[in-house]
């Protein structure tokens, strides 16, 4: 005999099952477009609106003295130093950039500027494919958890009924059974 909460969770996990299949990898393939479309927006934007320029020291960069050995770190020491460079539209900019201790005055480094000619960070290096990936296997992945945690929340629901209803029938069936 099959109860009708029998019926009710069968068809859910039919349901669950055909959803997973059919609109979950639907959402993962929408999810890693459009993060590969934003990706691919920011860093044409970032491209059209920073350049590199050169920039010429005027002054030598001095280390920063410390009592902390400098072989114990890592990588070259940055300090800031002023610096001029020419903007787009022609103007000379001065400004504080950051430049490898003991580079001399006169020489040149290379910093990022916005269309305005102000200092900005260089762009970022962006994988879109690895991003818009991580994304569509993060939504796929979040699909099936949620699929899955609702046909089980939907199944403990049942089961708790179903064991309040042999329960019941046990109250009555029950005293019948210890009488003999």
């Amino acid at each position: 005999m099959r109860r009708r909460s029998d019926r009710i969770q069968a068809w859910l996990t039919l349901a669950v099952i055909v959803t997973a299949l059919l609109a979950a990898p639907g959402a993962a393939w929408w999810t890693a477009r459009s993060t590969y479309g934003a990706e691919a927006r920011a860093s044409e934007w970032e491209a059209r609106h920073r350049r590199a320029v050169s920039a010429v020291l005027e002054q030598n960069a001095a280390g920063v003295s410390s009592t902390v050995d400098s072989e114990a770190l890592p990588g070259p020491e940055y300090v800031p130093v002023a610096a001029r460079w020419t903007a787009p539209d022609g103007t000379v900019r001065a400004g504080a950039v950051p430049v490898e201790a003991g580079a001399r005055a006169g020489s040149t480094v290379t910093v990022w500027i916005d269309e305005l000619g102000a200092l900005a960070s260089p762009p970022r290096r962006r994988n879109a494919v690895l991003d818009a990936t991580v994304a569509g296997t993060f939504a796929l992945t979040a699909m099936l958890a949620f699929l899955g945690g609702a046909r089980r929340l939907v199944i403990w629901r049942l089961d708790r009924r179903r064991l309040r209803s042999w329960e019941a029938e046990w109250q009555i069936i029950g005293p019948r059974w210890s009488r003999r």
